[in-house]
């Protein structure tokens, strides 16, 4: 309700929309940072605690946590496969092709840490998430996500861009060194606020120099 002319009067429709998005914007970011903390011992409470919102808030959106994070995973897959599609169509060198994906990557993780969550399930798979179409999203997770980047390997060492390695080495190197890094910055918010602007742009310049020939 609104109060105009000292009356209540209904909201629109588009105002409930309006706060129907924030609402779960607002609960899937706080189970986001929730998650990253317990794991799947992440309960619907706990999230509510941390968005300061009443549990009947919480299951009016969403039935339990498996649904959830299955939502987050689906969310999470979406961006990453536009992070990953902008980098493979770019009409550059693969070695620069890796590095602008590598800084975007790094960042979007930072801002959506459920895209870190992703990676670090379905490559190193430490906490499967049991959502019901997990086996679809690994297929996708090779063919959208995994595959494109191998591809932009070897080309990067037909070319003579990239060390004589094997591609699939390689990636392995790449991707390990993308996920260690955002590990130790992910989790703490306070060290987040710190960073320097350009912070994603100096680690990749690094991590480039340890594939490049």
């Amino acid at each position: 309700m609104s109060k105009k002319g000292g009356k209540m009067t209904p909201r629109t429709k588009e105002q409930n929309e309006a706060i129907r998005r924030r609402r779960i914007l607002q609960i899937k970011e706080t189970a986001a940072n929730v998650y990253l903390e317990k794991g799947l011992q992440m309960e619907m409470g706990d999230i509510a605690k941390a968005a300061e919102l009443g549990r009947g808030t919480i299951y009016h959106y969403y039935n339990n946590k498996l649904s959830l994070l299955e939502e987050l995973l689906d969310d999470a897959f979406d961006e990453a496969e536009k992070i990953t599609s902008a980098a493979i169509t770019e009409d550059t060198s693969p070695i620069v092709r890796l590095e602008q994906y590598a800084v975007h990557f790094m960042e979007r993780c930072l801002e959506k840490p459920f895209i870190y969550i992703l990676y670090k399930n379905f490559l190193y798979g430490t906490e499967t998430i049991p959502v019901r179409n997990i086996d679809k999203l690994r297929g996708e997770f090779q063919t959208n996500l995994y595959s494109p980047i191998i591809k932009v390997m070897k080309e990067g060492v037909a070319c003579k861009e990239i060390m004589g390695i094997d591609a699939d080495t390689a990636c392995n190197f790449f991707f390990g060194s993308l996920i260690g890094t955002i590990a130790s910055q992910v989790k703490n918010r306070k060290m987040i606020q710190t960073l320097q602007p350009n912070w994603a742009k100096e680690i990749v310049t690094m991590l480039i120099k340890g594939i490049k020939r």
